[in-house]
């Protein structure tokens, strides 16, 4: 099956990974599974929101009558949004901050970043005029990050991978209507006054790339 094409209006980009290795999308305890991401965030019930369930919903159609399904998907790709709640109320479950709507909801595409026969996966990516700058971007020192707006092209696709009938968004293209570059977290320092400190012979300076995983979490 095919899928139906499918794209989102100008919206705000999040959690875009369309470079180099990808994102791990693996659940704790599976297989690395890498593949390339994006999201957009919009309001939710709004004109963006509304244009792009309605394109994935003529998808579900046409599933549905191929396969005989009823009801409604199990999913769909697009979620409400969450974020911690400003005033860092603490859930008693969880005992962290509680997580609270931000009134807003995000679409996920993504795709592998390798075909079955190995050779690697594109996600090309479009300036506002519709001009190629994938070989730009893939070649950059910095990253698409928050802020940035853009569309995001790809398929909706019936399937019931996993068991159940559902609705995946598969990414094939990002177009930017304004960029914000992600430069990661690291700082210049000058030398400045104080003590040396002492942190033991054993201890080996560690590269701040590879110290944490500071991408967020979809």
């Amino acid at each position: 099956m095919a899928g139906s094409k499918v794209k989102t209006k100008v919206s705000n980009l999040k959690y875009v990974f369309i470079t180099g290795e990808g994102k791990n999308q693996a659940m704790p305890g599976e297989p690395e599974r890498m593949q390339f991401v994006a999201s957009v965030t919009m309001p939710k019930d709004g004109e963006a929101h509304k244009a792009l369930e309605a394109q994935i919903n003529t998808e579900w159609d046409n599933y549905k009558v191929q396969y005989g399904v009823k009801g409604k998907p199990k999913t769909n790709g697009i979620k409400d949004e969450f974020m911690k709640d400003p005033n860092g109320d603490i859930d008693p479950d969880t005992e962290e901050v509680r997580r609270v709507p931000t009134g807003n909801v995000i679409a996920t595409f993504k795709t592998n970043t390798t075909w079955p026969d190995g050779n690697a996966q594109v996600v090309k990516v479009k300036d506002r005029k519709g001009k190629d700058i994938t070989a730009a971007i893939q070649a950059a020192d910095w990253a698409i990050g928050e802020g940035s707006q853009g569309i995001i092209h790809g398929t909706a696709m019936g399937n019931n991978v996993g068991g159940t009938h559902k609705v995946t968004l598969y990414l094939a293209a990002v177009q930017l209507a304004k960029l914000v570059k992600y430069e990661g977290n690291d700082v210049d320092c000058d030398e400045i006054e104080g003590e040396d400190i002492d942190i033991g012979d054993e201890v080996e300076a560690i590269d701040s790339s590879d110290s944490a995983d500071n991408s967020p979490d979809l």
